[in-house]
């Protein structure tokens, strides 16, 4: 098999590389390595002409340091100059040598002046600049002095002008010529520093680029010479390499077949003639149509591969995603494909390369998992997501071509009796026999699919509202018939069925799989095992809807923190006891609309969502009391039931309390008499764990429950809530201030304090201290307000909803 695949345009890779390939390649690497130390010796150069000229620039800086010498030594001289000729006119009396001095003095002053203009326009230094400041006073006051005895001299007061000239200009010209002294030795002192330093450093930067330009020149050869001898030892292994390519063309999984530029075969590795059924020797030359015989999967008709009719353009391709192969003695196989020209050094083309691979286990089992990803597993009907798919045709219809369908949303009742009864097995045999009953009951162009558990939806095409009532009676009377026998016992079941008019235009999918739960849930409310079908103008259903809206708010709310905290003081009657403060909660949607608890927390106890708010108003309670010094006393935090009988609940209060670092007695739980009643058990559990760390517990709304007094030698609470439908009418209802009374004596009895509700004017506060009652709380005490930012802006004309409620 070898020798033959030698014969094709494959056969480069079998032999060793041309001894032109090889010394081309030395003579590449080698010159490539000439240009690199060429071009590190011009760094070099480089690197030392840089030298040479900071060396000049020293020079230049060196230079200007001693034209500032000269400048300024021609300044002393001139000032020294101009006191000699001033001594000079001071002791002479011939009227010809007193202007000849005068003239000569003038010009000593003209070449002081002259000179410190150079030296003005040169860049200085601080400490030069300082020194030539000081100078110029210096010679100022000097040149006063000088003018002053010059006028004497000129008066002919003789004794005044030497007097000046000894005592006050000479001195002072002194000055003047220490400090250009001063400078003098300043410019001196810079220009050896700077020649020093520069003259240490151009021969530290030389030895420097000459050891480095020398261990680079060496690197470079080294480098050069072991990678010419490891380019030999590559090209030695490209032989060992290619052979070994040879094998693995024959060992891979895939088949291989090379063409050559006619589109006859050339090759075939062991694979293609397995999947083909031709051998090398009988397949070589031939057609390539003739071996490799395909055909489209879902037609049957014959496919042409490109390379029967051109040689692939630079690029690889690929076939059908259908194709399947038919081997020389009939079998089938699918397969996935790809090729490519096969090119020479030069790159021209010389040929083509195919490979392709048996897929049909991965095409069965794509078949497989698409179908799975349609349909329920247990039922075989189609699932949500087809359901759901399926519908938004029928909407498209119904709203382009005005047709009139309906959709059924349909819940079993007492399933969870079979599951819990007799297991996970009867319940799913229940369902697959449901199935076939419901099934038979359907015309063939509807669509029956499971949409999750025990609830299944049915789609009727071209099908008005009357007739698909009529089905759905059928269907539950089918359900309502049938009797499930499993292990000897029997067991009946019933179907809740919603029933939604499918056409308008108004409606989308997911509004009408809304409408049909909501009328499911109607169905089962009004009593199971019925029907209920959603009409134009059913409040009903508008109510069901608006509460399963109003649920996927607060989970928006809650994903989004959009839930706002209040407070309201609960005061004492009388007395110094703190005041505390309880927490209320607003929703506050995307628009800034302040939504109060009574809109939003019914549909949340009725879905289940109240101990994800708890969770959410717990956490948030806690920190604001952790950071919180103005508020005396504690915050009171609502517990639904529903977070009562929520296992986790317990240990995440106690785990938000350590996070948190909140004092525990500083908060207070309060839970509603129902609540409690009704939750005993867990109530109590609750109640004593907490109050061990020290938190308080309120019993609200307490008188609206039946056996109240008997329950509170079991609740251990600190405060009795009184209901505030006593509290309300108490000051003209005998009944009602009677059982404000008998509650709060109770509470005496027992040991806890008592809290009156809704006291809407502070006149009841009269009332309230005679009964003894400690603490009060309503709308005519304390309008709730915020006890944080809003999480969204609210507008002025929202606002005033977050304090009512």
């Amino acid at each position: 098999m070898a020798g033959r695949f030698h014969k094709g345009p494959a056969s480069g890779p079998g032999g060793s590389a041309p001894p032109e390939l090889r010394s081309r390649s030395t003579w590449v690497i080698g010159l490539g390595f000439t240009i690199v130390l060429v071009l590190m010796a011009a760094l070099i150069a480089l690197g030392l002409n840089r030298m040479a000229q900071v060396h000049d620039r020293l020079e230049l800086i060196v230079h200007e340091h001693n034209v500032k010498t000269e400048l300024l030594g021609n300044m002393r001289n001139a000032a020294r100059e101009r006191s000699v000729t001033l001594l000079q006119l001071s002791i002479t009396t011939d009227p010809f040598d007193l202007d000849e001095g005068i003239m000569t003095f003038r010009g000593h002053a003209s070449k002081f002046m002259y000179n410190r203009q150079q030296l003005d326009a040169m860049p200085m230094t601080a400490a030069e600049q300082r020194l030539l400041d000081e100078s110029r006073g210096l010679t100022e006051r000097a040149v006063q002095v000088q003018e002053r005895v010059l006028d004497h001299i000129l008066d002919g007061e003789t004794d005044e002008a030497t007097s000046w000239l000894l005592a006050e200009a000479i001195p002072k010209q002194g000055r003047v010529l220490e400090h250009l002294d001063a400078m003098i030795n300043l410019q001196q002192e810079a220009g050896l520093t700077a020649v020093r330093d520069t003259a240490r450093q151009y021969r530290t930067a030389v030895v420097l680029m000459l050891v480095l330009g020398g261990a680079a020149l060496l690197m470079g050869v080294l480098i050069t010479l072991g990678v010419l001898r490891h380019t030999r030892r590559i090209e030695s292994a490209l032989h060992e390499e290619k052979e070994r390519a040879q094998v693995t063309l024959h060992a891979i999984g895939d088949g291989v077949i090379t063409t050559d530029l006619e589109g006859r075969v050339d090759y075939l590795n062991p694979v293609a003639e397995h999947l083909t059924g031709w051998d090398q020797a009988s397949a070589y030359n031939q057609p390539l149509a003739s071996v490799f015989h395909i055909i489209r999967e879902s037609t049957g008709e014959r496919l042409h591969h490109p390379l029967t009719e051109r040689m692939p353009d630079g690029t690889a391709c690929t076939l059908d995603q259908e194709a399947i192969l038919i081997s020389a003695e009939g079998r089938e196989h699918a397969i996935e494909e790809v090729s490519a020209p096969i090119r020479d050094r030069d790159g021209t083309t010389i040929g083509a390369a195919l490979v392709f691979r048996d897929v049909s286990k991965a095409r069965e089992m794509a078949r497989e998992l698409s179908w799975a990803a349609t349909h329920d597993c247990l039922t075989s009907l189609a699932n949500r997501a087809e359901f759901e798919r399926r519908l938004s045709q029928l909407v498209a219809t119904a709203q382009q071509e005005n047709r009139e369908h309906a959709l059924l949303y349909m819940d079993l009742d007492q399933f969870k009796l079979v599951n819990d009864t007799c297991g996970h097995g009867a319940g799913d045999d229940l369902l697959c026999q449901l199935t076939s009953q419901l099934h038979s009951q359907l015309r063939e162009s509807d669509t029956l699919a499971r949409l999750g558990g025990d609830e299944f939806g049915v789609l009727l095409s071209n099908c008005p509202l009357v007739q698909a009532e009529r089905i759905a009676e059928t269907l539950r009377t089918t359900v309502d018939n049938y009797r499930f026998e499993w292990q000897g016992r029997i067991f009946r079941v019933g179907i809740s069925i919603g029933v939604v008019p499918v056409f308008g235009h108004v409606k989308d999918t997911v509004q009408y799989m809304s409408e049909a739960d909501a009328a499911c849930y109607l169905a089962k409310e009004q009593g199971r095992n019925r029907i209920h079908v959603s009409r134009s103008g059913d409040a009903e259903l508008s109510h069901c809807q608006g509460e399963m809206n109003c649920v996927q708010r607060i989970t928006h709310a809650l994903q989004h923190n959009r839930f706002w905290l209040h407070g309201q003081k609960i005061v004492p009657v009388s007395g110094d006891e703190p005041t505390h403060t309880e927490v209320l909660l607003r929703m506050v949607e995307e628009d800034g609309t302040v939504v109060l608890p009574s809109t939003f927390i019914p549909a949340a106890e009725r879905y289940g969502q109240m101990p994800a708010i708890d969770r959410w108003v717990i956490k948030r309670v806690f920190q604001h009391a952790a950071t919180d010094t103005d508020t005396e006393g504690h915050f009171a935090v609502n517990l639904s039931g529903q977070s009562l009988c929520d296992r986790g609940m317990l240990d995440y209060i106690i785990d938000q309390i350590g996070q948190s670092g909140v004092e525990p007695s500083r908060i207070c739980f309060e839970i509603t008499e129902t609540a409690a009643i009704a939750n005993l058990s867990q109530a109590s559990r609750f109640i004593r764990e907490l109050r061990g760390i020290g938190c308080h517990f309120s019993l609200d709304d307490f008188g609206t429950g039946m056996a109240s007094f008997g329950y509170l030698k079991t609740l251990k609470v600190d405060y009795l809530k009184i209901d505030g439908s006593f509290v309300r009418d108490m000051a003209e209802d005998r009944v009602s201030r009677a059982m404000v009374e008998s509650i709060h004596h109770i509470g005496r009895v027992i040991g806890v304090q008592t809290v009156a509700e809704c006291v809407s004017h502070e006149s009841l506060m009269d009332a309230l201290r005679l009964v003894g009652v400690d603490y009060a709380q309503g709308f005519g005490l304390h309008v709730p307000e915020p006890l944080e930012p809003c999480p969204v802006p609210v507008a002025e004309s929202r606002r005033s909803g977050s304090v009512a409620g």
